[in-house]
């Protein structure tokens, strides 16, 4: 027997069709693919939903958020996939940073930009992995000096996504402490990117081309030690506290831009005829189908089961690092095979599926690397990978 649907699910279905008819009105597969393919950031779409106040969904409107909860956030982040997981990354990097500086912004920071996030009028990036600091990123070496009231930068960002756009802030992590082991002499300092001395490259990706993937050079640049977010040298743990939010939210993503790719296949397929008969109808197409559509609809639990962890306060670095190797690696498969089944009109980069195919390339590097994912669960699982 089917109950009914509880409070806090009718509130999520809600969510979803309010998303969903922005999606398709604003910004769904197509219009991303236009986006994609000329390298433009649709600054319009990410006002409105700021105006909207989806970036706040889940902080207390206390703390100055929309309320609701995480799970909500997920359901955006699921519905904003359906058009581009590009979209999603860009809303995370604003989304996640806003609970960083809720939680550890000075009163101060918090009074400054918090309204600014809100509203859109500043969006966030986040700087971390550097060239010789990928899956070790506590290796990093970009240095922060202290001189005075100031912090000296110096050093190099590399993969820093939408660092380059409009009234973007980069969260930027460095080193204040040499002399201390490493993942304990990180601190997190909000970039100003115009500020002298830095100078930003847009990096020439395969994908992922609404926003954009930057490099980040950090020459002698004088950041106010007003910006230091957090105690000193306590950035590794901030880190820790953002990630495992922020890899559900990019899951999401995955999610719904899987659904996105399998719906549109299972329409095609029904459409198209060989030998006399749908595509679909062929027991080995249909299986297929079948078989990837079990696995989102399984991944999406797990996606939401970490939400519900989160809301609740209890540990959920394990379910969301699971949720991130499930949700990317279905997303690859899912384009790769779905790219099969449309045979050479998935081709054509005119197509969607294109987009799809050269993001879901990304997504089991972006956020965390699938094998670094799985040292993560094993060593919640009490195990000690080497």
């Amino acid at each position: 027997m089917t109950g009914a649907m509880t409070e806090a699910e009718a509130t999520r279905e809600a969510v979803r069709e309010t998303v969903r008819a922005f999606v398709q009105e604003q910004c769904d597969e197509w219009k991303c693919l236009e986006w994609d393919r000329a390298g433009t950031y649709p600054k319009e779409v990410f006002d409105r939903i700021a105006a909207l106040g989806w970036f706040g969904i889940g902080i207390p409107e206390a703390d100055g958020g929309s309320g609701g909860t995480a799970g909500d956030l997920l359901v955006v982040a699921e519905e904003l996939g359906r058009g581009s997981t590009d979209l999603v990354a860009c809303f995370s990097l604003t989304a996640s940073g806003l609970r960083t500086l809720v939680a550890d912004g000075s009163p101060a920071q918090r009074a400054e930009l918090v309204p600014k996030l809100m509203d859109g009028t500043v969006r966030l990036s986040i700087a971390v992995t550097e060239p010789e600091a990928g899956s070790d990123a506590a290796a990093l070496t970009t240095s922060a000096r202290r001189d005075g009231d100031h912090y000296v930068i110096k050093g190099q960002k590399t993969f820093c996504e939408a660092a380059g756009l409009p009234d973007t802030i980069i969260q930027l992590y460095a080193r204040t402490d040499g002399a201390a082991r490493k993942q304990d002499g990180i601190s997190m300092i909000l970039l100003d990117p115009a500020l002298p001395g830095v100078t930003l490259r847009r990096l020439p990706t395969m994908g992922r081309n609404i926003t954009g993937v930057y490099e980040v050079f950090l020459d002698d640049v004088r950041v106010p030690a007003d910006r230091l977010v957090g105690a000193e040298n306590r950035g590794w743990r901030q880190l820790g506290a953002e990630l495992p939010l922020e890899r559900l939210i990019i899951s999401a993503g995955f999610v719904g831009a899987t659904f996105q790719v399998l719906e549109d296949t299972l329409r095609h397929v029904k459409e198209r005829e060989q030998f006399g008969r749908p595509v679909g109808d062929f027991q080995s197409v249909a299986h297929l189908l079948v078989d990837l559509w079990t696995r989102a609809e399984s991944i999406r639990l797990l996606v939401y089961r970490g939400g519900e962890l989160h809301d609740a306060g209890l540990p959920h670095t394990k379910e969301a690092s699971m949720a991130k190797i499930a949700s990317a690696e279905l997303y690859a498969d899912a384009a790769r095979y779905c790219m099969q089944l449309h045979g050479g009109y998935g081709y054509i980069d005119e197509h969607p599926l294109t987009m799809h195919y050269t993001d879901a390339v990304i997504a089991t590097v972006a956020g965390g690397a699938s094998q670094v994912q799985r040292n993560i669960v094993a060593r919640e699982l009490g195990l000690r990978p080497r």
